[in-house]
């Protein structure tokens, strides 16, 4: 009688996962097709970078010795610099008003940066081209994700957002199994790896020139008929509202909280004992929760209309994940966890919020709000890359997810008083 019922329950999962699949192909198939190019794009584009990143901490450690503190500065730094491309590439998309453009461009770096990371074997080097790599990021971030806004349907915005998160975690997953194949394959040699990581590279940059679809706004074309330009004012940025500026500070708390990819990757390896080549599973992991969530995610958030509370959501797991990794350093269970319960946070909180602000902002100023967002988290980044990789030298590794963990607290409270303050600035 319990085996009897035990496969009436496992008929019953099925059929919830077969449901399941078939509402995330329907909600698929009413995605424009242009959304899902860009997906495309950023499947090939984090593939090739992630066969770089996934090693790039072990490489500068293991190999060239760099500290713990230059690591974090590095990655602080070059995040920092992306973010800050983001809010030029905003505006410049929005004055332009061809986002394709910039699209292309930050691409292009990208594609460059490539060759320049596989020749570079010092710290210096290094760190000139991840700059190249994290300009071209910068730059074809803002224009990719408002492309995505002017195309996605009003009820459809952070499913839209989510696909193509979905999209670019899994091709962060693929490039780091790749990385992981080919660094043992060639018996140690990262500037092989590195080599090949230029191909995915050069083929998104062949995409966007041939499928994505630049698509101007209604607002603009009412509001612009003589003019090829769109001037952005102070008054603009005045003009975006309490609640748009209520919501950067959100993003100011929760951005410094972050331990980057790098100190995660060093840690667990270290922790695990285990060889160079794992280091790129241990994003895999990661990737595979960010992927995993993303594009439900979106599609909850669509349905039930409340982004903040998916948001307070993604932070609650991002807590979870920082206990793990300080309470289960030596445990490979636990770490595994950690590593999903990160990656579903980062999945959570890159879908939602450039949808939130897409819905915040004007439909002209689209890229000026989203750069905006990307600057404050620009200066973010930096402070928590220096903070994580001093703490991590000075005490260790461990000490900064502790540290993390009391911030990723102050971010949720600061949510949680945005969400009642934005209720309020409705009611009135």
């Amino acid at each position: 009688m319990g085996c009897k019922n035990l496969r009436i329950n496992w008929v019953l999962i099925l059929d919830l996962e077969s449901e399941l699949g078939c509402l995330m192909m329907k909600v698929f198939s009413k995605i424009p097709n242009t959304v899902k190019v860009v997906g495309l794009v950023s499947f090939l584009i984090n593939a090739s970078t992630l066969m770089i990143f996934s090693l790039f901490g072990l490489y500068l450690h293991n190999r060239l010795h760099v500290s713990f503190s230059k690591i974090g500065f590095l990655d602080g730094a070059v995040e920092a610099c992306s973010f800050v491309m983001k809010i030029f590439s905003g505006v410049m998309s929005d004055f332009l008003m061809n986002r394709k453009l910039i699209f292309l461009i930050g691409a292009i770096f990208l594609f460059v940066a490539k060759p320049l990371e596989a020749v570079a074997t010092t710290y210096w080097p290094l760190f000139q081209a991840k700059i190249l790599e994290r300009v071209g990021n910068g730059l074809q971030s803002t224009p990719r994700d408002a492309i995505v806004g002017d195309w996605a349907p009003s009820d459809r915005k952070a499913t839209c957002f989510g696909m193509r998160q979905s999209f670019a975690a899994f091709g962060a997953v693929v490039g780091a199994i790749i990385a992981a194949i080919l660094l043992r394959q060639s018996s140690g040699d990262f500037q092989f790896v590195f080599w090949m990581a230029t191909i995915p590279a050069f083929l998104s940059v062949c995409i966007i020139i041939f499928f994505v679809k630049d698509k101007q706004t209604a607002i603009s074309r009412r509001t612009l008929k003589k003019s090829k330009h769109r001037k952005i004012t102070w008054k603009d940025i005045r003009n975006l509202g309490t609640e748009f500026w209520l919501l950067i500070g959100v993003a100011c708390t929760y951005t410094i909280s972050k331990v980057s990819e790098s100190l995660v990757i060093l840690y667990v390896t270290s922790a695990l004992g285990l060889p160079d080549y794992m280091g790129a599973f241990v994003m895999v992991l990661y990737q595979l929760g960010n992927s995993f969530v993303s594009f439900p995610a979106g599609i909850i958030s669509d349905g039930i209309k409340s982004r903040s509370d998916i948001f307070i959501a993604g932070i609650i797991i991002f807590l979870i994940s920082d206990l793990l990794f300080i309470y289960g350093g030596h445990n490979l269970i636990m770490m595994v966890v950690a590593l999903l319960c990160l990656g579903m946070y980062i999945g959570i909180t890159q879908s939602i919020f450039p949808a939130k602000i897409i819905d915040l902002v004007p439909a002209d100023l689209k890229g000026t709000g989203i750069g905006i967002f990307n600057l404050v988290c620009a200066l973010s980044f930096f402070s928590g890359g220096l903070l994580m990789g001093h703490i991590s030298d000075i005490y260790s590794p461990r000490h900064s997810f502790i540290v993390s963990s009391g911030l990723a607290s102050i971010s949720l409270c600061t949510l949680i008083i945005y969400k009642a303050i934005g209720k309020k600035l409705k009611a009135k």
